[in-house]
């Protein structure tokens, strides 16, 4: 009776155990469950909506870097400009001048645009539709050819945002932020697409 009894207990057991083959313990260690505000989860989120950052070294405006000249070498190369507003950059100017230096003026050679004040100035728009410029961003082309399609085989988020963002559908302007030693400027390289199509580059620094 005693045997029978010891047997009985034994299968009861044997059952319990094919029953349940895995302790919970190991389910959890199996299938662990990621936390939904953990720092990868928010980095991963971070890296899919922000736009790209760019070098200064990654833009070239004629095949040169777009740098400080003098005015009597951009009268050489355009003329005298269409018009000019006196006193206009009073912040957001991005000539290397003192503190205390007086506003400067905008040269406009139609759409494009030189900041200048005294004897300085520097490219601050450039527009690609006459041909007399044109650009390179990296790999990419900036000129009356350079569709959006063109920009988001190299920036795919910029071109997502600037579709997601801007309410007119018949013009795009894209944001690349300039980024130094790593750090992320207040300065961004803008370009308006409309239809589609690249009209115009800006050197943008917010006032």
């Amino acid at each position: 009776m005693k045997s029978t009894v010891l047997l009985s207990a034994w299968l009861l057991a044997l059952a319990a155990c094919q029953s349940n083959p895995t302790p919970p313990a190991a389910k959890e260690a199996a299938a662990p469950v990621a936390a939904p505000n953990s720092p990868a989860a928010a980095e991963s989120g971070l890296e899919t909506t922000t736009p790209e950052r760019i070098q200064d070294s990654d833009v070239t405006v004629n095949g040169q870097p777009n740098r400080e000249l003098t005015t009597q070498a951009l009268e050489r190369q355009l003329g005298r400009p269409n018009s000019v507003d006196k006193g206009a950059v009073e912040c957001g100017g991005q000539l290397d001048l003192p503190a205390d230096a007086p506003a400067g003026d905008w040269w406009l050679y139609g759409k494009t645009i030189y900041e200048v004040n005294g004897t300085h100035a520097l490219l601050h728009t450039f527009d690609v539709t006459t041909g007399q410029f044109s650009g390179k961003l990296g790999k990419l082309t900036l000129d009356q050819n350079t569709t959006l399609e063109d920009l988001r085989r190299y920036y795919p988020r910029a071109a997502r945002q600037a579709e997601e963002t801007n309410t007119n559908r018949d013009e795009q302007v894209v944001n690349l932020p300039f980024e130094d030693q790593g750090e992320l400027t207040d300065a961004s390289l803008n370009l308006v697409f409309r239809n589609g199509r690249l009209q115009e580059v800006e050197f943008f620094f917010p006032c």
